[in-house]
């Protein structure tokens, strides 16, 4: 096929939202964006289409108090990601689908900082840019393998939520040094804890199955339905199931299960309910305890101070990064004791012992932050990086 005809077909197959799923559509405003000179500090890189966007979303409270201090764009190239982001945010957005076009945008202006979300290997398009500080901030924390990788790199810097994320990094990779490039900010995104009413109300917050056999975590599949319908079985008790949003990307048998596990909580609307919603702060709320996988999510729950029940991941393929002190320190739910998920949970609200650990856990991966207190070391961190920007192109000459 001519290049010619190849460019047209791709371009309407953009136009057309006939891509495969995964892929970033390309289409952006870069006809438009020739002169353009961004006036703030700071840059979001969101590469990624908009079944990702749920990375983005956690930071927009954080992004936004950035803005204030130092002024914040989000760089997308999806046309439908922009158009999410423009209608969910009040930060500026740029549509660039093409590399040349970042590139040009980062190199002149004021940008002195570039924030990464995610770890999409688009995130390559910005990375060459060489006299910007490069940030990697993630979109949770926890103790999957696969939150630390070779990937961080190529950043300047990372920001993690606590110390146990330093010790992931200082245990799993060769020839890095943490001291050097990883800061703590705690987690911005943490809902405020509640004391939840009523009685017994168990969120069920799995995770999706991932892309291989090292970070296949998900209990949707293996145990979810038999979780609902043991804990269902008991009247005393209510139900939150919170899907992650990708489940089923990756393999549709996953999304098969999701709807099971749907159709079981459909058959009891006054104990059971399905959250899809953005943020998780009202489920968080309403529940007494979290049954969860390898997750974020899992992370997150400690800021509420109630226990905790983890699954041991069905695939024996599956890894654990190391330390693993949430892991190791929760009640576990597995093949053998699937069935008796009910007793599982009231033995870990029974426990009183449980109330000094999860604090303990929570100093070690929250930083002993509050989300106001992380905001602003998220800030501040964000300030001191792009000083350190400004002083490292003044010794190399780089015009300011």
């Amino acid at each position: 096929m001519p290049l010619s005809i190849r460019a047209l077909a791709g371009g309407l197959i953009r136009r057309w939202g006939l891509l495969p799923g995964g892929l970033a559509d390309g289409i952006g405003d870069d006809d438009k964006l020739g002169d353009a000179v961004l006036t703030t500090r700071a840059v979001v890189f969101f590469p990624d289409p908009p079944e990702n966007i749920y990375q983005l979303r956690q930071w927009y409270r954080a992004l936004e108090a950035l803005d204030e201090a130092m002024g914040v764009t989000v760089i997308v190239q999806d046309s439908r990601t922009a158009a999410l982001v423009r209608d969910e945010a009040s930060l500026p957005v740029i549509a660039a689908g093409r590399t040349r076009t970042v590139g040009r945008l980062l190199e002149r202006g004021r940008v002195r900082l570039v924030l990464y979300v995610g770890q999409s290997n688009a995130n390559a398009v910005a990375l060459r840019c060489a006299h910007v500080t490069h940030v990697f901030l993630n979109h949770g924390d926890s103790d999957k393998f696969v939150s630390v990788s070779n990937q961080v790199k190529a950043f300047d810097k990372v920001f993690v939520a606590g110390p146990a994320a330093v010790d992931r990094h200082a245990q799993a990779l060769m020839f890095y040094d943490p001291a050097a490039h990883v800061r703590i900010v705690g987690r911005p995104q943490l809902p405020p804890s509640a004391q939840p009413a009523g009685g017994l109300t168990v969120l069920y917050a799995p995770t999706w199955e991932g892309t291989m056999t090292i970070n296949a975590y998900s209990s949707v599949q293996a145990y979810g339905e038999r979780l609902l319908r043991a804990l269902l079985a008991d009247p005393e008790v209510s139900v939150i199931y919170r899907p992650h949003p990708r489940t089923g990307a990756s393999d549709k048998s996953f999304k098969a299960a999701d709807q099971r596990l749907r159709s079981v909580l459909a058959a009891h609307p006054d104990r059971a309910s399905v959250d899809v919603s953005p943020d998780p702060t009202q489920s968080f709320h309403r529940a007494h305890i979290m049954v969860s996988d390898v997750s974020a999510i899992a992370t997150d729950w400690l800021g509420q101070g109630r226990p905790l029940v983890s699954f041991e991941p069905a695939d024996p393929g599956a890894r654990v990064a190391a330390p693993a002190r949430l892991f190791s320190n929760t009640p576990h739910l597995n093949a053998a004791n699937i069935d008796d998920g009910v007793a599982v949970v009231r033995s870990a609200i029974a426990d009183d012992e449980s109330t000094k650990t999860l604090a303990e856990l929570a100093d070690y991966y929250l930083g002993g932050l509050s989300a106001e207190q992380a905001t602003e070391r998220f800030v501040a961190e964000c300030e001191s990086a792009a000083a350190e920007c400004d002083a490292e192109r003044a010794r190399l000459g780089v015009e300011q």
